[in-house]
């Protein structure tokens, strides 16, 4: 299986899919959407969201060892997103870490992100020529989420279901156990990981034969925030980013200094000098800067700011 990419990521696409490298996974917390509280009918003691929080490790286990897939050390994965935090000339900046951040910097390609979408109980009575046995159902389902860990794009997802029988007559009364519960949604789990891998080689599949370029931004105030498309993919001087050929949308940040934001086609390798203002500068300053971009001023609202140098590199 070829690795999983999406946009601005660095990729090295291979000729055959079992060539390839493997996708590499990192594993969000699973969520608790069923709003329900203990059940008698299940035990009593087995709180569905009790039960979202083991899915990280029966969905971690199904995947250790499965053949395309490579899984990132979720305590690695979790301290990048509690520690992870921008920085410019050594001072915290407004942006806010986030799982993407984390999983960037951690080589992920894709996130995935579980759900514990039902968890219920029924009754059904079957007749046996006039002896009648009732059983208690359980019923669980749970929801996988494949997000690109580029922009966060949800890419795939895929739910599982699992059910359960447990007999009752008037001689023995069977409680659903908690080892019960975890074995049903070990079953939905696996019921669901073969549709998102699916999905995810079809994505690979259409991916593959896009064209990229390499793009090298630098700033006259190193270091800058950049971002591209909405998305930070770090801190300036930048050389050699994989991004899809087409239009992007360029935006360069730091405190002190007036944002710069612009549409930009492109179609060959391309290198990017961009003159920073600061928002108060003194006449002689704003000349300097303008003189440095050699480029016609550009004019928007009344603000005046240097145009962007850029170069394509054959």
């Amino acid at each position: 299986m070829r690795r999983f990419i999406s946009v601005l990521m660095a990729v090295a696409a291979g000729a055959a899919v079992a060539s390839a490298e493997p996708i590499r996974v990192a594993l969000m917390d699973f969520q608790d959407q069923t709003g329900m509280k203990s059940d008698a009918d299940l035990g009593g003691g087995i709180a569905p969201s009790a039960l979202a929080g083991k899915g990280v490790f029966l969905l971690a286990e199904q995947l250790v060892g499965k053949e395309g897939f490579t899984l990132v050390d979720r305590r690695d994965f979790m301290d990048q997103m509690e520690k992870l935090q921008p920085k410019d000339m050594g001072e915290k900046t407004p942006t806010k870490p986030s799982f993407i951040q984390a999983a960037q910097a951690l080589n992920t390609d894709v996130v995935l992100r579980g759900s514990l979408l039902g968890f219920s109980t029924g009754k059904k009575v079957v007749d046996q020529g006039g002896y009648k046995t009732e059983f208690s159902t359980a019923s669980l389902r749970v929801g996988i989420e494949a997000l690109d860990s580029v922009d966060g794009t949800v890419v795939a997802m895929a739910n599982g279901v699992a059910d359960g029988n447990f007999r009752q007559t008037a001689a023995s009364y069977t409680v659903m156990s908690e080892e019960d519960a975890i074995g049903l949604m070990q079953k939905a789990i696996a019921q669901a990981l073969p549709n998102i891998e699916n999905a995810l080689q079809t994505r690979l599949s259409k991916l593959a034969s896009r064209p990229k370029i390499k793009l090298s931004v630098s700033t006259s105030a190193d270091p800058a925030l950049i971002e591209i498309d909405g998305i930070l993919v770090g801190t300036s001087p930048v050389k050699g980013l994989d991004i899809y050929q087409g239009d992007h949308v360029l935006t360069i940040g730091k405190p002190g200094y007036r944002d710069i934001t612009k549409r930009i086609l492109f179609e060959k390798n391309t290198e990017i000098e961009v003159p920073m203002m600061r928002t108060e500068l003194s006449a002689e300053e704003m000349k300097e800067v303008l003189e440095k971009a050699r480029l016609d001023i550009i004019s928007t609202d009344g603000v005046i700011k240097p145009g962007l140098i850029i170069k394509t590199v054959d």
